[in-house]
């Protein structure tokens, strides 16, 4: 590994694998981002070290065939495409980029580079263009989102009030807070700008170059991805409400097929919205520490004060001009924190048939027993 990352994001940093030109490492830190603002003020302890073996076990678990094969807990009718992929999957498992975990460093894995083409940003819009030439090995520049329901502080509450983009998503009715959903709900927002911009389903199929083909694999694969983490995660009674999923484009399969799609980045508690006893079990849990702050409403003035200006740097508005950062976390969110993140991969461990990585550390009773005795919101 080489000394420097060659690329250091909220989380996680990445470095060159000086073995394998074609490899690169993904190392997990302690840091911890809410709300796109990248690194916050301090850290959590054993965070790191809990994504990395998350990841590593959500990308063995999804891989294996066994694991479609023996999956009959989903009720829903799948669609002809969602049957094919299905059966692909009992085959062959979920394609990924991961390729094995890194000795003597608990807070890495090794995965397959996939080249990341940025989009220009010019007179105020960002340019895509070059996803338009069938490109392979390449991220998708989309997070997909599923969601089971809509929790309250889901950002989709933002957006039910457009009639058309209800449409678009199949809901045919404005859902309430606390309402679910008999299938995953799919939405799609921008991965490579300054912020998270929600976009339709056609908007994101030709944002990414994507045939009508991959765009159906892609929808397919998120649906049952979803629904199989729904399942593992009902078996440990803990509900899944929502989460994303990254991928990439692999190689041609065929002129009338188009290209495969791999699962990449990875799999955990900053990706998925858990609850366990009405407790929150992810990165949600961080969140709920900044609603109402000043700070966080200093950035929602400034991402519109940014849009306003054609300009992508909201964040230096609030330091500059808003006069605003986050503070470091209550010592209270702090502490549970550091309980959550490694107590729920020792849960998840155990519910695989694993061993629990975090010896001196509890599961979620643990946990949970924190909440309750230090007053710290659910």
């Amino acid at each position: 590994m080489s000394s420097q990352p060659i690329h250091r994001g909220s989380v996680k940093d990445i470095f060159e694998n000086e073995e394998n030109n074609d490899q690169l490492i993904f190392r997990f830190s302690d840091r911890y981002s809410v709300f796109d603002w990248g690194e916050m003020p301090d850290q959590i302890s054993k965070k790191g070290e809990s994504l990395a073996y998350l990841g590593i076990l959500f990308f063995e678990f999804l891989a294996d065939p066994a694991n479609w094969k023996s999956w009959k807990s989903h009720s829903l009718t799948l669609s002809t495409q969602e049957e094919e992929l299905l059966d692909k999957l009992k085959k062959s498992g979920v394609g990924h980029h991961f390729i094995r975990s890194l000795e003597n460093d608990s807070r890495s894995f090794i995965v397959k580079k996939i080249h990341i083409s940025k989009p220009p940003f010019q007179d105020g819009c960002y340019d895509y263009s070059a996803y338009q030439n069938q490109l392979e090995d390449t991220l998708i520049p989309l997070e997909v989102v599923f969601r089971f329901g809509l929790p309250e502080g889901s950002s989709l509450l933002n957006r039910l009030d457009n009639e058309d983009y209800r449409r678009i998503l199949g809901l045919n009715h404005r859902p309430e807070v606390g309402e679910k959903f008999n299938r995953p709900l799919i939405e799609f927002s921008t991965k490579l700008e300054s912020t998270d911009r929600y976009i339709s389903y056609s908007d994101a199929q030709k944002m990414a170059g994507l045939s009508d083909m991959e765009f159906a694999r892609l929808f397919g694969l998120c649906t049952l991805l979803s629904l199989r983490l729904k399942d593992l995660f009902n078996q440990m009674n803990i509900e899944l409400w929502d989460g994303k999923f990254e991928f990439a484009f692999s190689k041609i399969i065929s002129s009338l097929q188009g290209r495969d799609i791999i699962l990449i980045d990875s799999i955990g508690p900053d990706e998925l919205r858990l609850v366990s006893k009405g407790a929150k079990l992810s990165k949600e849990f961080l969140r709920s520490a900044y609603r109402g702050t000043s700070w966080l409403k200093s950035v929602n003035v400034a991402k519109s004060m940014a849009k306003e200006r054609g300009t992508k740097d909201w964040k230096n508005i609030v330091i500059e001009e808003l006069h605003e950062a986050p503070k470091p976390l209550d010592e209270r969110y702090s502490k549970a924190a550091s309980l959550l993140y490694p107590g729920l991969t020792n849960e998840i461990a155990k519910s695989l048939g694993g061993n629990p990585p975090f010896q001196e550390c509890g599961g979620l009773d643990e946990f949970h027993s924190y909440l309750a005795n230090s007053g710290v919101l659910r």
